[in-house]
């Protein structure tokens, strides 16, 4: 099968009103500054310059007064607390910001995160019966809990109370907790509907804070940076202004355990940027507990931890764990497409359900088959009773819609449109298939599927230099909802054109006008080095690449079309 095509949307010329009014940047610049809805120089200012936010801390978010007081309570009256997350990198942040800031009050704090291999999302009746052995009175879900009726009924039975503090799509009627904070309830007033979940607990330790001087809710600024990335909400507005306080702290390499992961993965010389947290630094978080379900604690007990031997030693487990999931990876990547290499047309959905799947890296999995071949897809291993999954999708499928209308067959599921998961009987598999066949079948034949890519500056390689790069610095962080600009050149000529990686997966080469030339790289698509064109037009993103104390510009290549 070869590689994907895009549909490149050129940008349309800026008009001259709005390029007057934003004359003191660069013509590119302006390009990308009105492609994000800038018309003024106010409008640039106020996306360049996120500030703080100015509504009432207190009233903003429904029922954290409420939460507050409860736990106000639970702390007077020295009762224990779990702090019950989820076990990706938005969860164990939301979990370690949520516990480090009650331990500045009380010791009978417990931090709990249940295992992705043994235990599955969420709460669950065994977690909860341990958590209320252990004397637990009052539960607080962090990222998570907003679906759990009978789960928080049950915590309920067992004499506690409940908080539940989460950030995805709320059910109705709503689980019967003592107090709910999400901005996404009906009627919450709260103006940032797209908080992370470490951003719901943040707000939840903002209001705390007035009660207890202890506790300086901004210290933990660099968690809500790791957590809001990785769970790839849009990084615009509040988003935007607390992952970019969050990354100074991080680069001011303030917090132990996260200096101790930077060492670890060999970042502590660069300047950390919200790709990559993306990229390296949430992998390495979600390692432990994608590969095993006794070592899932680990990126949590660094995070809690301040002690740099402790650290390093979990760290360097961390970058262990994290070889081997590339590696587990990889190889059931390979063994999955070679079902689908000989079937043309392919499958309006790509599902691959067996017993040797590795559900640690089902998600990853299903994300390398959407992002390779722009379909639906569903990983997931069948288990001696049941099978649970993974989904990734692209816009056209609403994945998580489709699961909401075969939820007769699923034991449990939830997510977003993009990116769900589920888990159903295996008696149910066969009608599970046929029946997500069909609906993807229906929804998608009228599209042609393509995935789109949005050019916002199309400039020479003359254009592209240190005055461009600082500009572009101004947008970071860059991530959901503030992309990476895109640029094209176009009519441009390689020479040196090498494949280069531990297996020839990527492409080098230097991109010339005949002027002009930059080096540039195209992860990914390696395969290109014995069919390269004579002459093509470009897509990328400039950017600047760092090896061994060395920089250079370099053009991270998205696309290539041959002209």
């Amino acid at each position: 099968m070869t590689r994907i095509l895009y549909q490149w949307i050129l940008p349309s010329p800026v008009p001259k009103t709005i390029n007057d009014n934003l004359d003191s940047y660069s013509l590119p610049f302006r390009s990308i500054l009105y492609r994000r809805g800038c018309k003024t120089a106010q409008d640039a200012i106020t996306l360049l310059l996120p500030k703080a936010p100015d509504f009432p801390r207190e009233l903003a978010l429904g029922h954290l007064g409420l939460a507050a007081n409860l736990i106000k309570s639970a702390l007077d009256k020295n009762l224990k607390i779990a702090v019950y997350g989820d076990y990706d990198t938005d969860g164990i942040t939301a979990t370690a910001l949520l516990s480090l800031a009650l331990k500045k009050i009380s010791s009978r704090v417990i931090p709990f995160i249940p295992s992705r291999l043994n235990d599955g999302y969420g709460l669950n009746q065994s977690s909860l019966t341990l958590l209320q052995k252990q004397g637990v009175e009052l539960l607080i879900t962090v990222d998570n809990g907003i679906r759990s009726h009978s789960e928080i009924a049950y915590a309920k039975s067992l004499g506690m109370k409940v908080i539940i503090t989460d950030h995805h799509l709320p059910p109705d009627p709503l689980p019967e907790a003592d107090a709910i904070i999400n901005p996404k309830l009906p009627g919450d007033p709260y103006p940032n509907k797209n908080l992370a979940g470490v951003g719901v607990a943040y707000k939840l330790v903002h209001v705390l804070s007035s009660y207890f001087p202890e506790i300086a809710p901004d210290e933990y600024l660099d968690l809500v940076a790791l957590g809001t990335v990785a769970d790839i909400v849009p990084l615009l507005g509040e988003n935007r202004y607390l992952v970019k306080q969050g990354l100074i702290q991080i680069n001011q390499h303030r917090r132990q355990s996260l200096a101790s992961l930077l060492g670890a993965a060999g970042l502590s010389e660069r300047n950390i940027t919200a790709s990559d947290i993306s990229f390296q630094i949430a992998p390495r978080i979600n390692s432990s507990g994608r590969l095993s379900g006794t070592d899932h604690l680990i990126p949590l007990k660094l995070l809690l931890s301040s002690a740099s031997s402790e650290c390093g030693n979990y760290a360097q487990n961390l970058e262990l764990h994290n070889h081997r999931r590339k590696h587990i990876s990889r190889k059931m990547q390979e063994r999955i497409e070679s079902q689908f290499a000989s079937r043309d047309p392919l499958p309006p959905i790509l599902i691959s359900l067996e017993p040797e799947n590795h559900l640690g890296v089902a998600g990853i999995t299903a994300g390398h088959l959407t992002s390779k071949y722009y379909l639906p897809a569903i990983v997931g291993a069948i288990g001696s009773d049941s099978t649970t999954a993974s989904c990734r999708s692209i816009p056209e499928f609403n994945i998580v819609s489709a699961l909401e209308r075969n939820k007769d067959l699923l034991t449990h599921f939830g997510g977003h449109k993009l990116a769900a998961g589920f888990t159903l009987k295996n008696h149910n598999i066969p009608l599970f298939l046929e029946k997500m066949a069909a609906l993807a079948e229906s929804e998608l034949s009228s599209f042609s599927l393509r995935p789109s890519l949005k050019i916002d500056a199309i400039v020479s390689l003359s254009d592209l230099d240190r005055s461009l790069y600082r500009e572009l610095r101004k947008l970071e962080p860059t991530g959901e909802g503030n992309p990476a600009p895109v640029f094209a050149v176009l009519g441009v000529r390689a020479k040196n054109v090498s494949k280069v990686g531990k297996h020839g997966e990527h492409l080098k080469l230097i991109v010339s006008d005949g002027t002009n030339s930059m080096p540039g790289i195209a992860f990914g698509l390696g395969s290109l080095s014995n069919a390269m064109p004579s002459k093509f037009n470009l897509a990328f993103n400039f950017t600047e690449n760092e090896y061994r104390g060395r920089k250079e510009f370099q053009l991270q290549i998205l696309d290539l079309q041959p002209i």
